[in-house]
């Protein structure tokens, strides 16, 4: 039985678009879920029920630097479609760009896939309102939204901190004794008081010069043999300082890197603190080849990568 080729949509569920091996394209309008977007996420799966229970993972398509817009707007349109021979590919574009804006497209082997699961957070697209989105899309999102926005601000509890610190500190104050110690302390500090001091200097004594008796016979002056001073023999060892480097240990090293790298390649799940010149760094043992990586998932900002995120690390050849 075929698989169907299609997307998870906001309310968690598996939205089919094509069939697997079937040659049919299938065009589609999405819409974002917030006011000026600038970027949306789409996640490819293959269902043989067409639910996300047994949903699997094929690829992702991220569209940058998308035009400001209200949400529900009609903002970006993808074409996907899939051949005879297991491929699967997706087209997308921001409609404001036109015919000659920049196309993110993925290019995906079901063939090569492995079976993996990804577990995803809710897609920030929406379906266009023609394509007839399931029920619960709009109310989901903004669910999610509210619930975000609900949440406290980490600086609200510093802040609640603060005033409690400044309350002790003034009860003390007034109430438990703080100012009559303070005063107390302030009168028994004792101020010395510096005098001055002022130095003698007595009255050079002036003495008659006496002239210099004759001497008959030359005196001999004796000169003092120079000062020898020895160097030593061998030269003081020199003072090493030890200085203790602070390695930079990232999320990537703990990952169980494969000693060869499958021809189909092999995911990895982005983690907080991960960098791809660290991954390229882990997987081929040079961080200058990152720029593999961000060209085989289609990363356009290589300085811009999303923790929870799952990339395909592709062989190094």
């Amino acid at each position: 039985m075929a698989s169907s080729i299609g997307i998870k949509i906001a309310n968690g569920e598996f939205y089919p678009l094509v069939e697997e091996d079937s040659s049919i394209k299938k065009r589609m309008i999405l819409t974002t879920v917030h006011d000026n977007q600038p970027s949306v996420q789409i996640d490819l799966y293959r269902s043989p029920s067409n639910l996300m229970t047994d949903a699997q993972y094929i690829g992702t398509v991220v569209v940058e630097n998308i035009k400001p817009r209200p949400k529900g707007e009609p903002s970006i349109e993808m074409v996907v479609s899939s051949d005879i021979n297991g491929n699967v590919i997706a087209d997308a574009i921001d409609l404001d760009t036109g015919v000659g804006g920049e196309h993110y497209i993925l290019t995906v082997s079901l063939k090569s896939i492995d079976e993996t699961e990804r577990d995803m957070e809710i897609p920030d697209f929406e379906l266009d309102s023609n394509d007839e989105p399931p029920t619960g899309l709009y109310q989901q999102a903004e669910k999610i939204q509210q619930k975000k926005s609900s949440s406290p601000k980490p600086w609200i509890f510093v802040l609640i901190g603060l005033l409690l610190i400044l309350g002790l500190l003034a009860a003390w104050l007034l109430f438990l004794g703080g100012l009559d110690i303070i005063r107390s302390r302030l009168s028994n500090t004792q101020v010395v008081q510096q005098v001055p001091v002022v130095q003698h200097i007595p009255e050079p004594v002036i003495e008659p010069v006496r002239q210099p008796e004759p001497v008959s016979e030359p005196v001999q002056q004796l000169v003092e043999p120079p000062l020898v001073i020895q160097a030593p023999v061998a030269a003081p060892a020199e003072r090493q300082e030890v200085r203790q480097a602070s390695e930079r240990i990232q999320p990537v090293a703990s990952y169980n890197v494969p000693a060869v790298i499958p021809r189909e390649g092999v995911n990895y799940r982005i983690l907080w603190g991960d960098t791809l010149w660290d991954i390229a760094d882990a997987f081929y043992r040079d961080p200058w080849l990152y720029p593999r990586i961000a060209r085989h998932n289609n990363i356009s900002n290589p300085n811009l990568i999303i923790s929870g995120r799952t990339i395909r690390i592709p062989p190094r050849n």
